[in-house]
């Protein structure tokens, strides 16, 4: 079954007094590109995370974002820049007398320092905190999947219409195919009774004239292989991995044989059918290129 390569999931754990939100979110990608945000304290599961993620996709660009929140806002205490403070204070006060401003300077104004105030750096064991991690993440990448592979069944069902479609208008082009030579036997022999005298006609030309626009509007092989990259793109979409690759290189193959087809055609009908044909395809391609 096929996959989409756009994708949310969410997972949350709650062990030891920590709860851990994990979200994963997926847009198309040519290549596999994994950003993961985590909580300054836990920087070095980083490669851990995007390891672990890394097996379970292809092809997108995921972005992994990792919360925790151990339910104790007041547990870590808060770290104040007083030299920093006395600066900004200064700087306030000669700003007031510069400008000619009354009163003085409040408690207010130098805490809107930016940075004056921070949180301590919380003492934590990453490798204690990746227990929580790994199992939010783990519900978190069942959700992604899931949401993946429904993706991709609407996907699948879409692009089976749309080929089906152009087998439907090849099976016209073959239909029509020999028909051409004959009506252009019949025109050709009008034109030369037009031009010529009926004795004047030389059968022998006529069949070799016949015969040249046969060879040169003969699109036999190409609807033959057309057909087959048909049958394996079809073939693609039911098997396992992440066709999404092959899927764009048959449709190269099939937008190749459809342009040829056109060229050699030589017909209205045909010139039509090709024409469906091609937008059929454009519309496979879009679709082909949400695809893992």
């Amino acid at each position: 079954m096929i996959c989409s390569m756009t994708g949310y999931g969410a997972g949350e754990s709650d062990l030891a007094g920590v709860r851990t939100v994990v979200e994963l979110r997926s847009v198309n990608g040519r290549y596999c590109d994994i950003a993961v945000r985590l909580p300054k304290s836990l920087g070095s599961l980083e490669g851990r995370v995007r390891a672990y993620v890394q097996e379970h996709v292809t092809r997108g660009n995921v972005s992994v974002s990792v919360r925790c929140d151990d339910g104790d806002p007041g547990a870590h205490g808060l770290r104040i820049d007083v030299e920093a403070g006395k600066r900004y204070c200064d700087a306030l006060r000669q700003l007031k007398e510069q400008l000619g401003v009354s009163g003085d300077v409040s408690l207010d104004m130098v805490a809107a320092y930016p940075g004056l105030v921070t949180p301590e750096d919380e003492k934590v064991d990453p490798a204690e905190r990746w227990t929580g991690m790994e199992a939010a993440l783990v519900k978190a990448l069942a959700a992604f999947k899931d949401m993946k592979r429904s993706e991709g069944k609407a996907l699948e069902t879409d692009l089976r219409t749309r080929i089906d479609a152009i087998l439907v208008l090849l099976r016209a082009i073959e239909d029509r195919a020999p028909d051409r030579v004959a009506d252009f036997r019949e025109r050709l022999n009008e034109r030369l009774v037009e031009l010529l005298d009926e004795r004047q006609v030389d059968p022998q030309r006529v069949a070799m004239e016949i015969t040249l626009f046969a060879e040169r509007t003969d699109v036999t092989e190409e609807c033959v292989r057309l057909k087959a990259h048909c049958d394996a793109f079809l073939q693609a979409l039911m098997s396992e991995g992440s066709p999404g690759r092959r899927l764009n290189f048959l449709i190269q193959e099939m937008n190749r044989e459809i342009n040829t087809i056109g060229s050699k055609g030589n017909d209205m009908e045909i010139s039509h059918s090709v024409i469906q044909a091609k937008e059929e395809l454009e519309k496979v391609r879009e679709q082909v290129q949400n695809i893992e």
